[in-house]
């Protein structure tokens, strides 16, 4: 075997072992021909575009789509709702920051004087309100089954919200830290997800209408409970409002929602794609929640929100766990495939 042709094998790795069972010994043929007559000493190595090529074709492999074997099929189902879930819940956080500006405009409710927008301030409210309409548009385009405008748009928020932040930072030094790198990982995972499980092969995508209000309705539930609960809170003791208050933004009320989903898909023996959509969805909370940025900090109550991020991190990741096993034992089994990169003689 030459080392040239060893190469070419150990890119195929990527894919899955019944794929190359089947399909390796062509592809290598393929590749080989195509470099022609080429010695070791040469040191040639495959090709970016192969490369790339390869690793496209094990993301539709392994996170499959029609045709796909069972197994491949339900983790890419499984992505895919991801997917939808995490670009709603990007788009319901959208719309309650909207609120928010609308209120610091003082179009809404009345809020103090000092919090109001004025001046330079306006064109970065702004820019903050289109760049969450972005994420709304995206979760929009992808419920009515628009694929490509979705993903398209998904990127677009993306790299706006990276760089809004990046400009935060040189303004305001202070906020770099743990919690942006995990919004900003939270922000990413689900337009990876999209980007990479809505391929060729994927299943159409079912339009439905009243989907897309669905993020603009969550804001809406939340922002009742913000103004009915949030007072009371806020009139409790300081120790009591450290305990409290993880539980009730957007992130804590997210993982109320997960703990019970996820519960209740355990007890009833739930489809394993939905199981594992949930384990997945629960990793951008785990890293959103761990108080990195609390270590060391003084003032009343930081130590029990530290303590009441922690928990919930902790229990969500027990939850995850637990939910991936599941759906793994659901799972058809992938049976060993003899014979697979054995490679011709030299």
């Amino acid at each position: 075997m030459s080392l040239l042709e060893q190469r070419y094998r150990f890119v195929l790795r990527m894919l899955p072992a019944s794929y190359r069972a089947e399909r390796e010994e062509e592809m290598v043929d393929a590749f080989l021909d195509a470099a022609g007559d080429v010695r070791d000493e040469d040191n040639l190595r495959p090709g970016l575009p192969e490369v790339a090529s390869v690793a496209g074709l094990a993301v539709r492999t392994r996170i499959g789509g029609l045709g796909a074997p069972p197994r491949a099929r339900a983790t890419g189902d499984a992505v895919r709702l991801f997917a939808l879930l995490g670009l709603g819940y990007l788009a319901a956080l959208a719309w309650d920051n909207v609120a928010a500006e609308l209120v610091l405009f003082g179009l809404v409710r009345a809020a103090p004087d000092e919090y109001l927008v004025t001046g330079e301030q306006w064109a970065w409210a702004l820019l903050w309100i289109a760049q969450g309409l972005v994420w709304a548009a995206a979760f929009a385009m992808l419920a009515l089954a628009r694929v490509r405008p979705a993903k398209v748009l998904a990127v677009t928020g993306l790299a706006a919200s990276v760089l809004m932040y990046a400009v935060l930072g040189v303004m305001t030094p202070e906020i770099l830290g743990w919690g942006l790198l995990g919004f900003l990982f939270a922000t990413a995972l689900p337009v990876v997800a999209l980007l990479s499980a809505y391929h060729a092969d994927a299943p159409p995508v079912r339009p439905s209408a009243p989907l897309t209000a669905a993020p603009l309705g969550v804001a809406a539930l939340y922002q009742a409970l913000a103004l009915t609960v949030g007072p009371r809170v806020a009139g409790s003791p300081v120790e009591s409002v450290g305990w409290l208050a993880p539980w009730l933004d957007p992130q804590g009320v997210t993982i109320a929602a997960l703990l019970v989903a996820g519960t209740v898909c355990l007890t009833r023996h739930a489809n394993p794609s939905l199981l594992l959509a949930l384990a997945i969805a629960a990793v951008p909370m785990i890293v959103l929640r761990a108080p990195f940025d609390y270590l060391g900090a003084q003032g009343d109550g930081v130590q029990a929100m530290a303590l009441t991020m922690l928990a919930q991190a902790a229990v969500l990741a027990v939850l995850a766990v637990a939910l991936t096993v599941a759906a793994m034992r659901a799972l058809p089994r992938v049976e060993g495939v003899p014979g697979v990169g054995q490679g011709r003689s030299a």
